[in-house]
């Protein structure tokens, strides 16, 4: 039995000793009981998405903003952000199946707009475009960003996710001793504070639902991975929600709209800072999305540090 499974037991009973507790609390509390009793047992037996059902953030008590794009200026910041996998404003990269340029990022309402779509005769060539932009102060292509990158705190993004098969919509957290050191998480990881399943076609039940992953070993043979679970969010593709990550001295704590998911201390806890990371990849599975040209919007990327 893994962490994860551990974990959901330990829900599973918790949840079962508190009702018995508040037996008469109704018939709604009854089929709330029961619902969040079955997706947790659905979670251990099959691995299908649950609502989070954790403790609440309390943000404002317990941190203070440091640092945030808005995504109001109707262009990209290049003071902080450059290009994921794209060398120059006018290069590209084909990855997995599709091309990345900058000529998929856009403005609109004070959003932040990552286009995915099918292009004849893109920049590359006729094809899939998608693209990313993260805050890596070593930008090789894009000198004139100092980056942002950050240790410990709470880090947060509000978006409405691209609709259909194939994508990967993430916010995700990385420095450059993932690359580098092997034995532990502690000096460099990758954290996906969210991105999604990409076989929704296949499997319909990963629609409107998310998932974390902290990774660390590098992402050769010592590359090593714990999911922390699969979260539904509200109407992720139409309306907007929030996704979290709180990081602390001893653990990463993922939130939904301000409730908690999941945590862990995998690979250790990381000491070194993390720079942040918006992307939208694309796999095979993007040949059966009726959906395209999707898009993912952002309202904004916020970062806090704990009050002293």
């Amino acid at each position: 039995m893994n962490k994860r499974q551990k974990d959901i037991l330990a829900q599973l009973s918790g949840i079962s000793s508190a009702r018995k507790v508040r037996a008469a609390g109704g018939l709604t509390k009854i089929t709330a009981i029961f619902t969040v009793f079955f997706q947790l047992f659905s979670a251990l037996l099959f691995e299908t998405p649950r609502d989070p059902n954790g403790q609440d953030l309390n943000l404002d008590s317990r941190f203070e903003l440091v640092w945030a794009d808005e995504f109001d200026q109707g262009a990209l910041d290049y003071n902080y952000w450059g290009g994921h996998y794209i060398w120059g404003i006018d290069g590209g990269y084909q990855r997995d199946t599709s091309y990345w340029n900058m000529d998929q990022v856009s403005f609109d309402d004070d959003n932040l707009i990552l286009t995915v779509e099918k292009r004849d005769g893109g920049p590359s060539e006729t094809g899939y475009y998608s693209t990313g932009i993260d805050t890596n102060p070593d930008h090789q292509f894009f000198p004139e960003s100092t980056g942002y990158e950050q240790t410990r705190g709470y880090f947060e993004v509000r978006c409405i996710l691209p609709k259909g098969a194939g994508l990967n919509p993430a916010f995700w957290l990385i420095g450059e001793g993932m690359f580098t050191d092997v034995t532990s998480g502690v000096t460099g990881c990758e954290i996906d504070v969210f991105e999604t399943k990409t076989d929704q076609n296949k499997d319909k039940k990963w629609i409107g639902s998310v998932y974390h992953t902290v990774h660390y070993g590098s992402y050769e043979e010592f590359h090593k991975q714990e999911v922390q679970g699969w979260f539904y969010a509200n109407d992720p593709y139409e309306e907007y929600n929030t996704y979290g990550l709180e990081w602390s001295e001893d653990s990463y704590i993922f939130y939904i709209n301000g409730v908690e998911t999941a945590r862990t201390n995998f690979g250790g806890i990381c000491e070194a800072p993390l720079y942040l990371i918006l992307s939208v990849g694309v796999d095979e599975h993007v040949f059966d999305n009726t959906d395209l040209p999707s898009q993912f919007i952002v309202d904004y990327v916020r970062a806090y540090q704990y009050k002293s």
